[in-house]
């Protein structure tokens, strides 16, 4: 009896997982993740903030989830540990390093229009969703002077975090 039970499990199971796997890969989406951490000297520039020292300023980390959505549409959902207690960030979408660096930026999320600011732990969570897959890296700058304007080296320092997208 107990083999004629196992073995009418097994048939139902076979007769519901064809359409059911069929199912679930059509809605089935791409995802990845990219782990972020301080960027190399070549994308900071003008040191660290001041009264910042290098391990002070390295200490963050974290991560992107980047989920390709129908129609090209990308959802980007980044969590980020070690920022500045209460510290105001802009996140930057780079589009080609060399020979030109170019970037925009990548938002609108929180303060202003793609700017971030850390909760009193240092900790942020961050969704986007752009209309268009992303660039080939990822920049997170440190603002000291709490605004998202200013000279970059003086009070706005690029690469608080950093990671490089797949290539879709």
């Amino acid at each position: 009896m107990k083999n004629f039970v196992v073995a009418a499990f097994a048939v139902l199971l076979i007769g519901i997982s064809g359409p059911l796997s069929e199912a679930l890969a059509s809605d089935a989406v791409h995802q990845y993740q990219v782990e972020l951490f301080p960027a190399p000297e070549a994308y900071r520039m003008g040191g660290f903030p001041p009264g910042m020292t290098r391990q002070s300023f390295t200490a963050a980390r974290g991560s992107v989830v980047i989920t390709l959505l129908d129609d090209r549409r990308t959802k980007l959902e980044f969590d980020f540990a070690g920022l500045i207690p209460n510290g105001v960030y802009t996140m930057w979408n780079v589009l080609t390093p060399k020979p030109e660096f170019a970037d925009e930026p990548l938002g609108p999320t929180g303060y202003g229009k793609h700017g971030v600011i850390a909760d009193h732990s240092g900790r942020a969570h961050v969704v986007v969703y752009l209309d268009k897959r992303p660039g080939v890296m990822f920049l997170l700058d440190y603002h000291a002077d709490g605004e998202l304007t200013g000279r970059k080296g003086v009070v706005n320092f690029p690469g608080a975090l950093w990671g490089t997208f797949p290539q879709f």
